[in-house]
């Protein structure tokens, strides 16, 4: 297998537009560390097995608008190995004040973040001039990808989806209750909860990945005013309007993740940004039940009041929520070894070839030099799409993700328009008086003024 980068074609740049402040506006904040490369124009990696700090590159993931992704390797003393997985910001934004800011806001988030339900960050490191993230590597699923071949209305569907979405639940409240070392809350809120961002390991455990667009709620000010962030269709009404968000934020997207995992459907996906804001904050949220009659009524309820577009109505913590979704789950909700098996069954192959690739890629970089180079120049082009489309997707491009004004109505043009035929009509009635009024009397009129 040729090992070179593989490319995410067209990665849309909306997905990183939008900074931590205004263009132009210098740092006012503690928190908006300032950042200088360490040299003019930073060399490009372009040979995998070309090392990057302490890690060998592997494989390429994929790239944004803001990094390339690639699968790496750690080598310590006596054989000691482990995977991770590499986010390096792009080289020609080494530079760039606002994405070296947004991306060390990045790091500086994910490094207090240690729980099971979370992807672990080891190092925000620098090399050349480049920043890059240094994660843990998973092995498993995407629950995007897992929804695709899950069965609906069988018997471990309910379990099975309360399992997991209960545990990514438990990572998110951590999150929300984080401290920093003296005490003080430094809650952290996600803002962008999505089947994307939520990874199913062979080993039946949930993780919460992308926290790139997290938020310290204590921060107010390094966030712009009137800015959002997220996947438009996942957004709590407060969020899509630009407003101050909380854990409750991520409480409301959790309940759209449910309802379209129960339901296999998409519930506020719409051709425009507008419709998806119209949807979220005024159109009828439809029942779980209109679409799944056959769960229990407590399913519904559950799923109705994390959606409550008033904050005040939702689950006030996430914890609540996951609380109250593995009780009323019948069966009970599977543990981490049942989810684990069921992982393998329904997603056999695609692991099957995720191993197939990490096993080829890690053969190829251990080959001696010369012979690696020209197994990589006798190998057919085609096989790194291969390699792209097998490892961990969507890990922390979010190429989905937008940073935006919110959406707004469109103008209505009709009372302008109404306006103007009014204008026209009066003006048009004037003429005509002025025209009466200095117009020639008529014959008969004039000769009867002739003869008094």
């Amino acid at each position: 297998m040729q090992l070179i980068a593989a490319r995410r074609g067209d990665a849309r740049a909306s997905g990183e537009r939008g900074f931590e402040h205004p263009p132009g506006q210098q740092p006012t904040s503690p928190r908006q560390v300032r950042y200088h490369p360490t040299v003019t124009e930073p060399a490009r990696l372009k040979i995998l097995g070309d090392t990057l700090g302490r890690y060998q590159l592997l494989a390429p993931i994929g790239q944004g608008g803001m990094a390339e992704v690639f699968l790496g390797r750690l080598r310590g003393a006596a054989g000691f190995a482990k995977l991770v997985v590499i986010k390096r910001m792009h080289s020609h934004l080494s530079h760039d004040k606002r994405f070296i800011e947004l991306f060390i806001n990045e790091g500086r988030v994910v490094a207090n973040l240690s729980h099971p339900n979370i992807c672990q960050v080891h190092e925000l490191g620098e090399e050349e001039g480049c920043l890059f993230l240094a994660m843990e590597y998973l092995s498993g699923v995407s629950l995007e990808e897992l929804l695709r071949v899950l069965p609906r209305g069988t018997a471990y569907e309910l379990p099975l989806v309360a399992g997991l979405l209960g545990q990514a639940c438990d990572g998110l409240h951590y999150a929300h209750q984080l401290r920093d070392r003296m005490g003080k809350p430094t809650p952290v809120v996600h803002r962008d909860v999505s089947p994307q961002n939520l990874f199913v390991t062979t080993d039946g455990v949930c993780k919460v990945l992308d926290f790139g667009v997290a938020k310290i709620s204590t921060a107010d000010r390094f966030s712009q005013s009137g800015m959002i962030k997220g996947k438009l269709p996942y957004m709590a009404p407060e969020q899509i309007q630009g407003q101050r968000v909380d854990a409750r934020t991520d409480v409301f997207a959790m309940g759209v993740v449910l309802w379209e995992t129960l339901t296999g459907t998409r519930l506020f996906s719409r051709p425009s940004d507008y419709l998806i804001w119209k949807a979220i904050t005024e159109d009828p949220i439809p029942r779980l039940s209109q679409l799944r009659p056959d769960l229990p009524a407590e399913v519904d309820e559950v799923v109705r009041r994390a959606l409550a577009r008033d904050p005040e109505q939702r689950y006030q913590t996430i914890l609540a929520l996951g609380q109250d979704l593995r009780r009323v789950a019948r069966p009970a909700p599977y543990d981490a070894t049942t989810i684990a098996e069921a992982v393998r069954t329904l997603c056999a192959e695609r692991l099957a070839e995720n191993t197939t690739i990490v096993d080829s890629a890690l053969h190829h970089l251990d080959l001696p030099t010369a012979e690696r180079a020209a197994v990589t120049e006798a190998e057919d082009p085609g096989a790194a799409e291969t390699l792209h489309s097998g490892l961990m997707p969507s890990i922390m491009l979010r190429e989905e993700s937008v940073q935006k004004a919110p959406p707004r109505r469109p103008r209505r043009i009709w009372p302008v328009v109404l306006l103007g035929a009014v204008a026209v009509a009066a003006a048009i009635a004037a003429i005509a008086v002025t025209l009466l009024r200095t117009a020639p009397a008529p014959v008969a009129a004039r000769q009867a003024a002739a003869t008094t």
